[in-house]
């Protein structure tokens, strides 16, 4: 694209430089990412036929899934093993950290040993959850030890509320489990899933209002934004979000109220000081280190996207005016976007739209695709027995949760937390006219089929290629 901004009309671009622009988000200006409020009719349309319509007809579920959880009441019991299967091999093994601070050093010295190497599995963003009457939340830390690679044995948990330092021979690691699946659950979808949704809102809109749609950076990206916007206002802005938690709600499973909650979002975006496993948001040039076969996974697919935008914005010049105030734009509102005079230095430019590609597929959906596949009898949103001291057993299992919480629960599953697939990753159309762009679109779509296989046949595929969407749309 070699022509001069100024000579291009406002019909060279989608919404003629009308369309969706970010903003500060209204209810933590400073604490969220930037919201995108101000939607094209056409797109809350889209979203509403397609995806919005399927809530509603999803609600007449609502009797069902209460039976569940009247002839299934409480929790199931989770072995020591079970218990590490599930941080090992699904997306809570994101929440394995490798770098101590002082803090968990002082917790857990008297556990660690010279020669063995240790992990750290956080959830004290937990503390900021209100609990509604005759529910309990805590925070918790979990010392593991490596057994071998992506294998590991948990050492000890400390409780947050009750400051106790439990391990697995004492009768109150049962309960301290829970709390700690309990943290998964809810630093999962408050804490670190949104920020794969977001924060990159502003490159949605900014890039469907500032880039000419003849532009091959359009037509590389503008496949992977529809029905993006629109849900992402409803989960922020809806009176009947489940971040309303409000009780009449047959879907809303959180333990607390809507602050707390809102919360949960504030500390995934700006980060919890002094807390290593929990820095401020930043926008990443690649998928963060996550010590499991699940992150290998999401690594695998990550080195074909890069491949693939390599090789189609190679296409571009490299002092393209268009993407240098694209690039401008966005690192306004996404902290850690390259801007204008850094976006064609080294690797930047790549990096960013291959994220971004990645972000929005890959790696959203199959988050939403494990966590969907999780045993709510097992990863619980609600506790109805108090953190555990030391020797505190479990009073009775079938207690722990209630038909009314599993019944949320499974709603919720069944509404927001499984994932959705209206348009696939791998059926996605690019308007390229260059034949050679049009051949990259293939070899692009032939490597994703080889790493689906590959990961199949290593046993290590959390989500099968045809369920891979290619925008966020759950």
């Amino acid at each position: 694209m070699k022509k001069n901004y100024s000579q291009l009309s406002p019909k060279n671009f989608l919404y003629e430089r009308k369309g969706p622009w970010p903003q500060p988000s209204p209810a933590h200006p400073i604490g969220e990412s930037a919201a995108v409020l101000h939607l094209p009719c056409s797109e809350q349309i889209d979203w509403w036929l397609h995806i919005g319509s399927r809530y509603m007809l999803t609600l007449l579920y609502t009797p069902i899934a209460y039976l569940k959880g009247i002839i299934n009441p409480g929790l199931a019991e989770v072995s020591n093993t079970e218990f590490m299967q599930l941080f090992q091999h699904s997306m809570l093994s994101k929440f394995i950290c490798e770098k101590f601070d002082q803090n968990e050093l002082d917790l857990f010295k008297a556990d660690m040993q010279p020669g063995s190497k240790y992990f750290y599995i956080d959830m004290t963003p937990v503390k900021v959850v209100k609990p509604f009457p005759g529910i309990y939340c805590s925070g918790t830390k979990t010392l593991i030890r490596e057994v071998e690679k992506n294998k590991y044995e948990p050492i000890a948990i400390w409780v947050e509320k009750t400051n106790e330092i439990i391990r697995p021979n004492d009768p109150g690691f049962e309960l301290a489990k829970y709390y700690v699946l309990q943290g998964g659950a809810l630093c999962a979808t408050l804490v670190i899933h949104p920020l794969l949704h977001f924060p990159l809102d502003a490159i949605n809109a900014i890039t469907k209002t500032a880039l000419p749609t003849e532009h091959v950076l359009f037509k590389l990206l503008h496949p992977h934004t529809r029905f993006t916007l629109p849900l992402e206002n409803a989960v922020l802005t809806f009176k009947t979000s489940l971040l309303q938690a409000k009780w009449w709600m047959p879907y809303a499973p959180y333990p607390g109220d809507k602050e707390g909650l809102r919360e949960l979002l504030v500390e995934g975006y700006m980060g919890i000081t002094n807390e290593s496993s929990y820095p401020r948001f930043s926008y990443p040039k690649a998928p963060p280190k996550v010590f499991s076969t699940y992150g290998e996974f999401q690594d695998a697919y990550f080195a074909v996207f890069k491949k693939y935008v390599s090789v189609i914005l190679a296409e571009v010049a490299p002092d393209d005016y268009y993407v240098k105030c694209w690039a401008t734009w966005i690192s306004q509102y996404v902290p850690g976007f390259p801007n204008g005079d850094e976006i064609f230095k080294g690797t930047n430019f790549v990096d960013a739209v291959s994220f971004y590609l990645w972000s929005v597929s890959v790696g959203h959906t199959i988050d939403h695709y494990d966590y969907g596949h999780m045993d709510i009898r097992k990863v619980p949103l609600r506790l109805r027995q108090a953190p555990p001291k030391k020797n505190d057993k479990v009073h009775d299992r079938s207690k722990l949760t209630t038909f009314w919480d599993n019944g949320k629960y499974t709603m919720a599953n069944i509404l927001f937390f499984n994932s959705t697939v209206v348009t696939s990753l791998i059926t996605t159309e690019y308007d390229f006219a260059e034949s050679k762009l049009q051949k990259a679109v293939e070899e692009f779509k032939n490597d994703l089929r080889k790493v689906d296989q590959e990961m199949k046949a290593r046993g290590d595929c959390y989500i099968p290629l045809e369920d891979i969407a290619r925008s966020i749309q759950s």
